[in-house]
Parts: C-alpha cells; structure tokens; sequence
C-alpha cells in the first residue's frame, strides 16, 4: 500500500471517530489510526524504490530532475515493505543435511559441509558468528 493511500485511510478513519455510536468500534478505530500512524512514519523513513509516472503509468527505477517530488505530483514513490533478514546455514545444518541423504558417513559430511561454507563464502555468503 502507498503512503498516499494508508495516508486516506487515516483520514477516512479519523472523521468516522464519535460517529458510530459504539465505544468498542470507536476504540478499535483507536487503534488502527495508532498502526497507521507508526506505519506511515516508518514507510517515509525508507528510501522509495522507483516512482511511478502518474501521467502515463510507467516505472522509473530512478527519475532524474525532479529533486522535490512534493513539488512534482506527476511522480508517486513507491516503497516496499521491509524484508525479513536471512542467516546462512550453519555448519551443522549443512552436514546433517548431507548426512540425512545416507551417502555419507559422518566425518564425509563435515567435509563436505566445510566445501560447503567455502562456496557459500566465495559468493558473499557467510556464516555469522
């Protein structure tokens, strides 16, 4: 969702308060603005992805000129949401995976497990200790 539209549906939340006649929908309501304030907040912290050409529907992965995009409607920005962080497998893991096949002996997997690591370090990946 855009912070454009989580930005008008706090808006649309905030003028029903008092208007439903009910204390527990007005203290749900309550709470929703709460999480679309923090949600709100913590989009416009990120840096956007790409923009989006309102005129014509294109994506822009990057828009040169437009150093202000408040003052420039035309572009809306785009965020994702936050990704959830990945952790390598651990030396353990690896071995009694390959252990798991019964191909290998226990001592042939911890070999195999450290060729594992090894290839996993050459392409950027380590183990975090």
């Amino acid at each position: 969702m855009s912070i454009e539209a989580m930005k008008q549906a706090l808006e649309a939340l905030e003028n029903t308060l008092g208007f439903t006649g009910s204390r527990e929908i007005d203290s749900a309501t309550r709470q929703a603005i709460t999480s679309l304030r923090q949600a709100i907040a913590e989009a416009e912290k990120q840096e956007p992805y790409g923009y989006l050409k309102l005129s014509n529907g294109k994506f822009y992965h990057e828009v040169e000129g437009v150093p202000d995009l408040a003052c420039n409607p035309d572009y809306l920005p785009l965020h994702t949401h936050p990704q959830p962080k990945r952790e390598p497998p651990t030396p353990r893991e690896v071995k009694d995976v390959l252990r798991a096949t019964g191909l290998l002996t226990n001592s042939q997997a911890w070999d195999a497990a450290e060729e594992v690591m090894k290839l996993l370090a050459a392409h950027g990946i380590k183990e975090n200790t």
